[in-house]
C-alpha cells in the first residue's frame, strides 16, 4: 500500500483507536482486580511478537497516561466537592493548603477544625464528619488506583525500551550483514 494512500491513514487511525479501546478494557480489569496481571499478560504477548508492536505499546502507554490524568482530576474534584459541601454547613476552607491537608487528618483533628470554625450543633458536626470520612475514603481509593496506574506505566516503559533496543539491534544487524554495494 502506498504511504500517501488516504485509506492507510484511516486504517492506522482505526487500529490505534482499537488498541486504545482494548487498553482501556485491560486497564479497567487491572483496577478492578487491583493488580497488574491482566496488562502484563497482554504486553508479554505483544513483546514476544517483536518490535513491530512498538506502536501498540506506545498507544497503551498513552492510554495509561490519560487514565492517570483522569484520576488526578477525580481527586481534585472530590476535594472541591468536599469544600463546597462544607461551605453549605458554614465551614469555609479558604486556602488551598487546608483543602489538600484534609485527607491527611484523622477524625479527631477534623472535629477540632470544625470547632475552630464555630460549629457547635452535634447534628451538623456528624454530617460534616460523614462528609469528611467519605471524601477521605474516595481520595484513598483514587490514590491506590493512581499508584497502580503508575506501576503499569513503569512496567510499560521498561518493555518499550526493551523493544526499542531490540529494534535498534536488528536494524544494526541488517546494516552490517547486508552485502556491500557494487560500484
Amino acid at each position: 500500500m502506498n504511504s500517501n494512500d488516504p485509506l492507510e491513514s484511516v486504517y492506522s487511525f482505526v487500529e490505534r483507536a482499537y488498541v486504545r479501546l482494548q487498553a482501556g478494557d485491560v486497564i479497567v480489569r487491572c483496577l478492578e482486580e487491583e493488580h497488574t496481571n491482566p496488562i502484563q499478560k497482554w504486553v508479554e504477548g505483544l513483546v514476544l511478537a517483536g518490535p513491530e508492536n512498538l506502536g501498540t505499546l506506545r498507544e497503551i502507554l498513552s492510554e495509561v497516561g490519560v487514565r492517570k490524568m483522569q484520576m488526578v482530576e477525580d481527586q481534585r474534584q472530590v476535594l472541591l466537592d468536599f469544600k463546597s459541601n462544607l461551605k453549605d454547613y458554614g465551614i469555609n476552607l479558604i486556602d488551598k493548603q487546608q483543602v489538600m491537608a484534609l485527607p491527611h487528618l484523622n477524625p479527631q483533628l477534623f472535629l477540632s477544625f470544625i470547632d475552630e470554625q464555630g460549629i457547635i450543633e452535634e447534628e451538623t458536626k456528624l454530617s460534616c464528619l460523614q462528609l469528611f470520612q467519605n471524601a477521605v475514603e474516595l481520595i484513598a481509593s483514587l490514590t491506590k488506583q493512581l499508584q497502580l496506574l503508575e506501576e503499569i506505566e513503569v512496567y510499560l516503559r521498561d518493555w518499550l525500551w526493551g523493544l526499542v533496543y531490540q529494534f535498534a539491534h536488528q536494524e544494526q544487524s541488517k546494516t552490517f550483514d547486508s552485502p556491500p554495494s557494487q560500484i
